[in-house]
């Protein structure tokens, strides 16, 4: 019965260390994914990395009370939420990127619901995630997100998880590298509109007849769309170079939570 119980402690916390991360990773939480799906995947995953995970220093959690149980809850549901979120990072950058390009074409005020966070946003920053998330399928990311989960019980056993003042400051830089990432991915367009802008000021002092101001509309959109098109092939290049220099981040997070 002893044994029962500190397996079913046991297992409970690795199913929140699990669940906390793919509720707020890319893919794993999108929201138009059922609830119990979500649920039922987190128990599964927990299940696998059951058997292979102990307690940091052979505790035994049958003989902890419920308070001292709680304790060893929160860091890890802390730990999964900050291995999730920090995976998002490079997507909120794209988005980023979409509401920049979206807002200089005209397309501020047209907006559509984000099945990831409920809120209204740009319908080209929500094009430009979904093919984010179709180039990080391809890269297999997903497949990352999942081995780096099972390393973090490595690093950081069951009891054994910590938060030092080094992995607050890779959080405080990956979270302004999200400004680094949209300006890099939005620059193409941004600076095809910005050349359009210039002939039609141009155009408008030459002829001022021409009403300018009703022919940008139409203009900008499509010079914009056209841009944007070919430069989806440098914002696979990008993201790829993002997720590379992600993943040696990553890692440092993993080994500093067990720190």
């Amino acid at each position: 019965m002893e044994l029962s119980l500190e397996l079913v402690l046991r297992g409970t916390l690795v199913f929140l260390r699990v669940a906390s991360a793919l509720a707020v990773m890319p893919v794993f939480g999108y929201r138009g994914l059922a609830l119990p799906v979500k649920v039922g995947l987190s128990a599964f995953i927990a299940m696998l990395l059951l058997p292979m995970i102990s307690m940091a220093g052979g505790a035994d959690l049958s003989g902890m009370g419920l308070l001292t149980f709680i304790g060893l809850a929160v860091p890890e549901i802390i730990a999964g939420l900050v291995l999730g979120m920090t995976t998002h990072f490079i997507f909120y950058g794209v988005e980023m990127a979409g509401q920049l390009v979206g807002l200089q074409m005209g397309f501020g005020i047209v907006a559509v619901l984000d099945p990831m966070t409920e809120t209204q946003v740009d319908i080209i920053s929500q094009l430009q995630y979904l093919f984010a998330i179709l180039i990080f399928l391809s890269l297999n990311g997903h497949h990352f997100l999942l081995e780096g989960l099972a390393r973090s019980y490595l690093a950081a056993p069951l009891g054994g998880v910590t938060l030092p003042a080094g992995l607050f400051g890779i959080v405080v830089k990956l979270s302004g590298d999200i400004f680094v990432a949209a300006f890099k991915i939005a620059a193409p367009v941004m600076a095809a509109l910005l050349l359009t802008e210039v002939a039609l000021g141009i155009i408008a002092r030459t002829v001022p007849q021409m009403n300018i101001f009703i022919v940008s509309f139409p203009l900008k959109i499509g010079v914009g769309l056209l841009a944007l098109a070919l430069s989806w092939p440098l914002l696979s290049y990008i993201l790829q170079l993002l997720w590379k220099g992600f993943q040696g981040d990553w890692e440092k997070i993993i080994a500093l939570l067990g720190r």
